[in-house]
């Protein structure tokens, strides 16, 4: 009787996944059928609509159903600064890794901003940044993070299986606003899968939500200049 409450924590900690496909298809839902129905201009969707669909329902879960601090979604300032040394350099690989994207695709280099940079010029940059921190936070802090503690620490699958619920995540905007095709649809879905895997390695690691953000907006602007 006395081990009880040990066998509850655990259960707690270690137990089935249900909640968390939950929160994640109950997200999927509500942003598929925002993106579907309703269309308002890029800062209203990542400034307002994006947080609080995403955001929301993880924080909710986190506080009050798992009762955890922030710190189990990487909200912390531990290893802050390597994170960010880190999230630099391989933030610049993304970039290098969009001009190969770019002269592949054209034969030559070519500067094709999509319409949300030439709408909004470096206005994009905040843009990116708070598209990085909700899908950070979901992705990584979240989705990643619980699958890698309910696995007793598998990478590869937790790698894979928060990759596979990442891209989800983006099929609505590829649906509607988007529209790529062709090389371009391919290399999309190619970098968004490198950034995904490299974000849960990095993530892993770092014990940090900061490097996997900074390296995520440098994803953003290589599909806004290259893509």
């Amino acid at each position: 009787m006395e081990e009880q409450p040990t066998q509850t924590v655990q259960k707690s900690n270690n137990g089935p996944l249900t909640g968390v496909f939950r929160v994640w298809g109950w997200i999927l839902l509500v942003w598929s059928a925002y993106r579907y129905f309703l269309e308002f201009s890029e800062p209203i969707d990542e400034f307002i609509f994006k947080p609080f669909i995403f955001l929301g329902p993880v924080l909710c879960y986190v506080l009050y159903i798992e009762k955890r601090s922030l710190s189990s979604l990487g909200i912390t300032k531990e290893n802050l600064f390597p994170s960010l040394y880190a999230g630099f350099g391989i933030g610049f690989l993304f970039a290098l890794e969009g001009i190969a994207a770019n002269y592949i695709k054209y034969g030559t280099l070519m500067i094709l901003p999509i319409q949300a940079f030439q709408q909004y010029g470096f206005f994009l940059i905040p843009i990116s940044l708070a598209t990085a921190i909700s899908e950070e936070l979901l992705a990584r802090g979240f989705l990643f993070n619980r699958f890698f503690e309910k696995s007793n620490g598998n990478l590869i699958y937790s790698a894979v299986y928060s990759t596979a619920m990442f891209i989800a995540l983006h099929m609505p905007i590829l649906l509607t606003s988007l529209k790529f095709q062709g090389v371009t649809l391919f290399m999309y879905f190619l970098t968004t899968i490198a950034l995904s895997l490299a974000n849960a390695i990095f993530f892993r690691y770092s014990q940090s939500i900061v490097g996997p953000i900074l390296v995520h907006v440098f994803w953003n602007m290589t599909v806004a200049l290259y893509l």
